[in-house]
Formats: structure tokens, C-alpha cells, sequence
């Protein structure tokens, strides 16, 4: 896990790794991301590394009564071509508020891992914190899974502190480049993220500390 200290955190975050995944490699090729279902967040645009950066796909659209659908991903037609560094979601999306179910984040685990690409999981809306997603959700994560969280999303805008859990490799690289765009961290926020998950205390604080007025 390495932490992100910066105005805008998760814009740094996703700017590091969309720079890792893609954009020009050593050997000339220029890959992209893959967003297997829009409408998606449309903060990804900005810290990306060039253009034509994005391979995107259009979704299913399953009604669920008058005025009411949900947007599910077309895997009958969702393919990563050889040129994708790495498939990325939001999970809720903003900001359409759409949460990918289970099944949906399973294949694509299994999909990225089928093509030897990390999944990014971005959870600044979400899991695993708890009572922010309000439908059947389980957090998900292994070896070839990025999740990126935000401190700011549960009670603490003030300490824009970005959260980013990946395995070594990835993280080693991410806190060699956080270290050129920051340095040292100046705000608290860093030292207290490092405290509460290593002290079992965070979980305790959003499910029964209140920060909003009665």
C-alpha cells in the first residue's frame, strides 16, 4: 500500500499509473487503457499521457422499470487488443452512481489476468469502506488488482490523502514517483492513514463515529 499526498489525489494517483501502463514503452509501442463499460469517470482524461489513451466500450442497458435501467458491461463484445496496458473501473461510477456487481468485477479480473494486464479498480466512491454502497458489493483484490481509495470520500476531505493498494512492484514504483512530485509529505494525512489500518482502527471509526450533525 503507498499513500498519495497532493491537491488532487487521485488525479496524481491514476496520472502515475496510466504513465506506467501506458502511453509510448521502450519498445515504441503505444498502449492503452481500457475502460470495458462508459459512461466513466470523466476526471481520467486529464492526467493521461497523450491522446487517444482510452479504448472504451458502450454498455448493456438492463431495465429495471419505468424510467429506471442499469448499466452492465457487454462482455459479448468486450476484447483487449494487444496494444492495452491495463482495463480500469470505477466502482460506483461517477457519475452515473452504477456499481459493477460480483460477477462482472470476477471476469474482468479473470480477463485481465487471461491478457497478462492489471485491472485498476478505482473505489473513491466505494468499498471497502463501509455504509457508502448501498447494493450486494465485495471488495476484490489480488496480485493483478490496483484499488485506489480516497480519505476525502469518508469524512476527512480536508487531509487529501489518496490511498493505493497494489502488489510490491507496483507500489515501489508509485512511491518513486511520488517522491519527485512531493518530496515529503506536509499535511498529516499520510502519517495518519499509516496509523489507523496498521492499529485495526479505521474500520471502527467510519461505521460508528458520526461526522455529520443529528
Amino acid at each position: 500500500m503507498v499513500l498519495i499526498k497532493k491537491k488532487e489525489i487521485l488525479n496524481q494517483s491514476f496520472f502515475i499509473l496510466f504513465n506506467l501502463f501506458a502511453g509510448e514503452h521502450d519498445d515504441n509501442q503505444f498502449r492503452r487503457i481500457l475502460l470495458p463499460l462508459t459512461p466513466e469517470y470523466i476526471g481520467y482524461f486529464d492526467p493521461g499521457p497523450g491522446r487517444d489513451l482510452f479504448r472504451t466500450y458502450r454498455p448493456k442497458r438492463e431495465p429495471l422499470g419505468p424510467h429506471r435501467f442499469k448499466y452492465r458491461v457487454d462482455f459479448d463484445n468486450l476484447a483487449v487488443a494487444g496494444d492495452v496496458g491495463a482495463l480500469c473501473v470505477s466502482r460506483p461510477t461517477n457519475p452515473t452512481g452504477n456499481v459493477l456487481t460480483d460477477t462482472e468485477l470476477e471476469q474482468l479480473r479473470q480477463l485481465a489476468a487471461e491478457h497478462n494486464v492489471p485491472l485498476l479498480i478505482d473505489g473513491a466512491y466505494g468499498l471497502p469502506f463501509p455504509n457508502i454502497v448501498f447494493s450486494q458489493a465485495t471488495p476484490m483484490w489480488d496480485d493483478n488488482t490496483i484499488v485506489c481509495l480516497s480519505l476525502s470520500k469518508i469524512g476527512l476531505p480536508g487531509v487529501r490523502t489518496g490511498i493505493v493498494v497494489a502488489n510490491m512492484q507496483v507500489t515501489e514504483a508509485i512511491r518513486g514517483s511520488n517522491a519527485l512530485f512531493t518530496l515529503v509529505p506536509s499535511s498529516f494525512g499520510p502519517s495518519l492513514a499509516q496509523q489507523l489500518p496498521n492499529s485495526r482502527q479505521l474500520m471502527g471509526l467510519v461505521e460508528n463515529l458520526s461526522l455529520v450533525p443529528p
